[in-house]
């Protein structure tokens, strides 16, 4: 990347350069323009001189596809749509920015693994060395001596040890008192209701009672100097948090600068523009597989069977890496196994921690309008073109040996393939027709242009 400055002469849309390391050509519109010189091919974001340029080896050329179809191909057998290997994918274009993505993605994080791991090894550690775990009895077990009245259904409870003392109370059979004492002939002294009785030894029985013990484990702190420990600890680690961070993003960080000027802005304000069209498709799925299908009247007519899954994640602006910088947004799809970050001037894919990348130039977008028989909840930016039966017969009509057979709607959808010669094959289907179309169009131009100007030559 660097900064220099020029003097251009143009005529129609061609315009010659003049600068220290001899003349070139480029060719584009005001503020946007791809430039072909003695260094090699750059790409450029500003009408007054190159700011931003990223190297681009022009050793090999590919001429990009953007075809608008009708109809589907039919695949003999079951069709898997996926991507090659994300070692394969890159184009020779984009070779020194992966190498460079790809060798800081592998890098290890200083902050987590020399700051945030050892705050937590620290914080645990410094608990286990200042709390002990101590039983806390809320009952002990406990043994006492009861005399039980029976087995005739009551006595009375005198208040001396003679029958004709005065009766507390009247005891009923089983009940039970803490026995005082048991070494009189006669009599057992015993506790009842706060006050001392006597019970005939002739209308009760001695018996032992006993509770278990009742307790919990609890921490007490026994450093008690944790809390200063702990505390300086704390602001130790982040302080070095801080600093590891500010190591890491020396080391990893991933920078691009994308200088505009207002009718450049004007431009990537429509390449979001558009992108925010397609996310307001309310559905937005990924082809998986494809299969041929004979068995048409068990599948409402429909000559394919298709395999897909709901694309959850979009995003207007979504960073690849941590510390990957960028004035510019970045729109987002998550695709099941590999993701896509659109850039102004190339497709960045991501699968796991490795990258590949794809100059608009060299990636084939294919448009379709496609019908499918719709068995899901419909969303209400779908159009219904006609309606089917769930089950159908020789002649088309409802099969009336099913009961529950019912009309389906056949909605027509917007397909979008993407794909290189390097292996990029991914298919997305929006509920919205055409939600996808701007958006693509315009990659589709920007190809055209970084492909019409790698093709010219200097004398």
């Amino acid at each position: 990347m660097g900064l220099y400055f020029r003097k251009s002469v143009g005529f129609g849309p061609f315009r010659l350069n003049f600068s220290k390391s001899g003349l070139s050509t480029s060719i584009g519109v005001k503020g946007a323009r791809l430039s072909l010189g003695q260094r090699g091919t750059y790409v450029t974001m500003s009408s007054h001189g190159i700011i931003y340029r990223q190297k681009v080896d022009t050793s090999k050329h590919l001429k990009p596809k953007l075809a608008i179809k009708e109809n589907e191909p039919i695949y003999i057998g079951k069709h898997t749509i996926t991507s090659d290997d994300i070692l394969n994918l890159t184009d020779v274009d984009s070779r020194t920015f992966i190498e460079e993505l790809t060798e800081k993605s592998k890098k290890i994080h200083f902050v987590t693994w020399f700051g945030k791991l050892p705050l937590v090894i620290f914080i645990i550690a410094i608990f286990l060395l200042s709390f002990k775990s101590k039983e806390i009895v809320s009952k002990p077990k406990k043994n006492w001596t009861v005399i039980k009245v029976g087995p005739q259904n009551g006595l009375n409870l005198h208040l001396g040890p003679y029958r004709k003392s005065k009766v507390l109370k009247y005891a009923f059979m089983g009940e039970t008192f803490l026995l005082l004492d048991s070494t009189m002939p006669r009599w057992f002294k015993v506790e009842a209701f706060g006050k001392t009785v006597f019970i005939n030894k002739k209308e009760a029985s001695i018996e032992n009672e006993h509770s278990e013990k009742i307790s919990s484990n609890e921490y007490v702190l026994i450093n008690p100097g944790f809390m200063n420990e702990c505390g300086g600890g704390i602001i130790a680690f982040v302080v070095l948090i801080i600093w590891l961070n500010r190591e890491d993003k020396k080391r990893l960080e991933v920078e691009i600068n994308y200088e505009m000027d207002d009718t450049v802005r004007a431009q990537f304000v429509k390449f979001c523009d558009y992108f925010s069209e397609f996310n307001r498709s309310l559905k937005v799925w990924q082809k998986l597989h494809t299969q041929s299908n004979t068995d048409y009247k068990r599948h409402a007519g429909a000559g394919r069977l298709i395999s897909r899954i709901l694309v959850k994640e979009r995003s207007s602006n979504k960073i690849p890496l941590k510390f990957f910088k960028t004035n510019v947004n970045i729109p987002y799809l998550k695709l099941k196994d590999t993701e896509f970050y659109f850039l102004p001037e190339r497709l960045l894919i991501k699968r796991d921690r490795k990258f590949a990348a794809v100059f608009y130039k060299n990636l084939t977008i294919t448009i379709s309008q496609i019908k499918h028989v719709e068995t899901e909840n419909l969303a209400s930016d779908v159009q219904v073109v006609e309606y089917t039966w769930r089950y159908l017969n020789k002649k088309g009509g409802p099969d009336k040996r099913f009961k529950d057979n019912r009309q389906i709607p056949i909605c027509l959808y917007s397909e979008y393939s993407f794909k290189s010669i390097t292996g990029v094959n991914e298919v997305i289907v929006t509920s919205k027709p055409g939600a996808f179309n701007n958006f693509t169009l315009f990659l589709g131009q920007i190809g055209q242009a970084q492909s019409y100007i790698s093709s010219m030559k200097i004398p």
